[in-house]
């Protein structure tokens, strides 16, 4: 399996010791100490090829995440990833999955966060939507190397699985998943609008902060092609926390879902 970021590159990162081991790092980052949004932007890939499925099975695609603030944070996340998978530390992997997905956003990153809880909770769910997986909870907690991650996987044996329906014939769904800061996500919305810079192919998303905005299909456009959807967004949901996503946006003669959240992955 391949990462983007060796770990030692990764390590030297955090805004953490430089001296910190692996499960130290874990333990830090599950506590949200992680400091580098605002530094350079780029494009950083997750991936996950070769994951074993009785594992993993809600994590099988390979993710990227292309950040206007966080790409050093990504870098070391994918590195710490790459140690975790190596080491069999399946609950490790989950928690770093969704701070990556997140754009390390150091709040979300927090394994009590309801973002982070929120995500933990997809990855134990089962297929019909029934209920969790108390065998990959179990699991999880056995794999993990924070403490508070570890409570985190305990509380999701009595957490109800959300039942989120989206009607599809709506154009547009307020939803209540994955919500981001609307300020936060203003702030991107802003940044992005008079952005001529061509978008083609994967990743999907552009993140800044606690805020990504991601599509659904490959297309090639102008970057500023995703401020009229994002924008509606803020304004038709109009609520301090948002996720949304609005059907049939055309992206340059491409049609796609267009979602607006706290993660990458939002519209995957």
């Amino acid at each position: 399996m391949r990462f983007t970021a060796s770990i030692t590159l990764a390590l030297s990162s955090l805004a953490l010791a430089a001296n910190l081991n692996y499960a130290d790092s874990i333990h830090a980052l599950s506590f949200g100490n992680v400091k580098t949004e605002g530094e350079a932007g780029g494009v950083v890939w997750l991936n996950v090829t070769g994951f074993a499925t009785d594992k993993l099975p809600h994590i099988q695609q390979d993710l990227g995440v292309h950040t206007l603030d966080n790409v050093q944070a990504l870098k070391t996340i994918a590195g710490l990833a790459s140690v975790a998978a190596k080491q069999a530390k399946w609950g490790d992997l989950v928690y770093l999955y969704n701070v990556f997905a997140m754009n390390g956003h150091a709040p979300y990153a927090h394994a009590s966060s309801s973002e982070m809880q929120e995500g933990l909770l997809s990855a134990v769910t089962k297929p019909d939507k029934s209920g969790v997986d108390s065998e990959l909870i179990a699991l999880y907690l056995k794999t993990s190397s924070s403490p508070l991650l570890v409570k985190a996987f305990e509380s999701l044996h009595t957490t109800p699985v959300p039942s989120h329906t989206h009607k599809r014939w709506d154009k547009i769904n307020c939803d209540s998943a994955h919500r981001a800061i609307a300020s936060v996500c203003r702030s991107l919305v802003d940044n992005i609008h008079f952005n001529v810079a061509v978008k083609s192919g994967g990743p999907r998303n552009i993140c800044q902060g606690g805020c990504c905005i991601s599509w659904s299909a490959n297309a090639t456009f102008q970057i500023e092609n995703l401020y009229p959807a994002a924008n509606y967004c803020l304004s038709y949901c109009h609520t301090a926390n948002i996720s949304c996503e609005i059907w049939g946006v055309e992206l340059k003669g491409t049609m796609v879902d267009q979602c607006l959240s706290n993660r990458a992955n939002g519209c995957s």
